[in-house]
């Protein structure tokens, strides 16, 4: 019973100070997503990673065409080898297999730390712009607008997008 009265006072103390403090409260929301992918420094940041994609991806496959290239060879000429030259071979694909496995692991690291050090300066642009722009216009708080994440959008609330846009720059 105890439990049940100090639920029930927590509650009316919660509503009551929420609907006090709401008058002062101005909401707005964004789709930062949106946003970024509009920013001309998101596609200089995607294209620089691409290349820098490329790269990798250009020197895994000079790996593997070399491996192929001894894979060949020594199915080829397995019958021809000795024990201790086709035991060498096997023992050479075998680290070749695992240097590629390596390589692998390790590009995709360094792709996501290039794709991070990319990203960065675009995302605090996007921050700042909205921070202004929040500030400008009196904005209390900004939500997040993307469509898998916002649950409900009232009527009236304002939407930054366009605003922040036009800080920006973006048409």
């Amino acid at each position: 019973m105890k439990t049940t009265l100090k639920l029930v006072v927590i509650g009316v103390l919660v509503a009551f100070c929420s609907n006090v403090s709401a008058q002062n409260i101005k909401l707005a929301h964004i789709n930062m997503q949106e946003l970024i992918v509009a920013m001309p420094e998101y596609e200089t940041a995607m294209a620089d990673l691409q290349k820098f994609g490329q790269v990798l991806q250009d020197e895994l496959e000079l790996l593997q065409v070399e491996y192929r290239r001894k894979l060949d060879d020594y199915v080829t000429n397995r019958e021809k080898l000795t024990e201790l030259v086709r035991n060498s071979r096997e023992d050479e694909l075998q680290m070749m297999t695992q240097r590629i496995g390596m390589f692998q692991q390790q590009a995709q690291e360094t792709f996501e730390l290039e794709q991070h050090k990319l990203m960065q300066p675009v995302f605090e642009k996007a921050n700042k712009a909205v921070e202004a722009v929040a500030m400008a216009q009196g904005i209390t708080y900004v939500i997040s607008g993307e469509p898998q994440i916002l649950i409900f959008k009232a009527v009236g609330t304002t939407d930054l997008l366009p605003l922040v846009k036009q800080h920006l720059g973006i048409k």
